[in-house]
């Protein structure tokens, strides 16, 4: 019984490292070569998958990848138009091309292994990706509002709303606080959830340890909820592509209009 149970007990007390990295000195600086691997193999076939459409284009009958192409365009387009109106067209591309960038990256998560080093590794599962896109687009949605408003119009929404102007030491405290949460919940959310579906990933990997005498119960264990959790991961992946692409939308639409 103590020997089963020792068996039994062992995977629970895993010692499962996070956050490990493949290291490269770059100019006095430590970079994740398997961070910036895994986030350029995402951006070129991002580019690929844009070019093929290009090429692939007809205005005949679509092929089925031109087809889901134009489905995704039409239905950002259509969420674009809905919120901002005509001129948010400039926005479609950008928040088509973060959407598929960002579910790229996160279909690593499939072909990965649990390893404490995966070949591709999904680059979201790392904040440095996730925070860089959120002030990206955080970035770029300020130049919008500048540009929409005017200089003037541009402090005066943080001054008069939501309260009336004379309170306007507090409507800056409570705009400032707004603007500097935006970023961190919007790389917070596609961060967290990566992370949480590459630590499920590890513990399945180390579930194959677990043996009962000569039965590998882990490994059979593996085999069975594997495939499942990666299915879900997918679903996963796909929605948190689609929530951030959505939120940078929405702050755009915030940015661009002229009632708060």
């Amino acid at each position: 019984m103590s020997g089963a149970g020792t068996l039994v007990a062992r995977p629970l007390l895993a010692n499962i490292s996070v956050g490990d990295h493949v290291l490269v000195r770059f100019l006095g600086f430590n970079l994740d070569a398997d961070l910036l691997w895994s986030t350029g193999v995402a951006a070129v076939v991002t580019i690929v998958l844009g070019l093929w459409a290009r090429a692939r284009a007809t205005s005949g009958v679509p092929g089925k990848f031109q087809l889901c192409w134009e489905i995704t365009v039409t239905a950002t387009q259509k969420q674009v138009e809905s919120s901002i109106g005509p001129r948010g067209a400039k926005i479609v591309p950008l928040a088509l091309t973060l959407f598929v960038f960002i579910l790229v990256g996160n279909l690593f998560g499939i072909v990965g292994l649990g390893a404490t080093y995966d070949v591709l590794l999904p680059p979201a599962a790392d904040i440095n990706l996730p925070l860089a896109l959120a002030l990206f687009v955080i970035v770029l949605v300020h130049i919008a509002s500048v540009r929409s408003r005017g200089i003037v119009g541009y402090v005066k929404h943080y001054l008069a709303q939501p309260f009336p102007i004379f309170l306007f030491p507090f409507n800056l405290f409570i705009n400032v606080v707004e603007e500097l949460a935006k970023p961190i919940t919007l790389a917070l959310r596609l961060f967290g959830n990566l992370l949480s579906g590459g630590l499920m990933l590890a513990l399945l990997a180390y579930l194959v340890n677990w043996r009962l005498g000569i039965v590998p119960v882990g490994g059979i264990l593996f085999i069975v909820f594997d495939p499942v959790w990666k299915l879900f991961d997918l679903l996963i992946g796909v929605i948190q592509a689609f929530i951030f692409a959505l939120l940078t939308i929405l702050y755009f639409d915030t940015a661009m209009s002229d009632v708060h």
